[in-house]
């Protein structure tokens, strides 16, 4: 039975074929349309990027980390900041040769009834400056607010100097927040 030239199934030889051609001049029509040669792409930077599975997560991750990553830059994820056992937003807009800065500080409560007890209240120093260039020192405005027990609360004053970004430090007894905010 080891001889092949002798094998047969229901009477009939076995006819074993070792030419690509000739199996496929017995296969289906459709076999024979997929081994045809598909027509040559052009090379397309997206296609090679999503050819598989694997590469299309890889591809749809990194498309969500940009986008992450710009929304947050020009969201204003980065002008809050916690002082004190509260959350402070900064923000800052221009007009003329003034920017008006605005402090959002909204309270977080850790006792049990949910309250601002816990939360820093007294004065807090703001100090504004413009980003150094060259040697000469930028324009410095101090400021003084007061944080109370109230939730939320807002504060505005004008700096009386204006620029692209703000460099706003705030310090709340021993707590200290940094910004660095465009100017709208």
């Amino acid at each position: 039975m080891n001889d092949r030239e002798n094998l047969e199934y229901h009477g009939r030889p076995l006819v074993f074929y070792y030419s690509r051609e000739k199996r496929l001049e017995r296969a289906s029509p459709a076999v024979r349309e997929l081994n045809e040669a598909s027509p040559a792409r052009k090379p397309n930077l997206f296609r090679t990027l999503t050819s598989t599975r694997p590469l299309s997560l890889l591809f749809v991750s990194l498309i969500l980390c940009a986008a992450v990553i710009f929304l947050s830059r020009f969201s204003g994820a980065g002008r809050s900041a916690a002082l004190g056992n509260n959350t402070v937003q900064v923000s800052a807009a221009s007009a003329g040769e003034k920017a008006y800065v605005t402090v959002k500080k909204t309270a977080r409560g850790d006792d049990a009834s949910g309250g601002a007890s816990t939360a820093y209240t007294g004065p807090v120093n703001t100090a504004v400056s413009l980003p150094a260039q060259g040697e000469a020192a930028p324009p410095v405005h101090v400021e003084r607010i007061y944080f109370t027990l109230e939730q939320e609360e807002t504060f505005r004053f004008s700096v009386p100097f204006t620029g692209k970004k703000l460099l706003i430090l705030m310090e709340a007894g021993e707590d200290r927040a940094l910004f660095t905010i465009n100017s709208d």
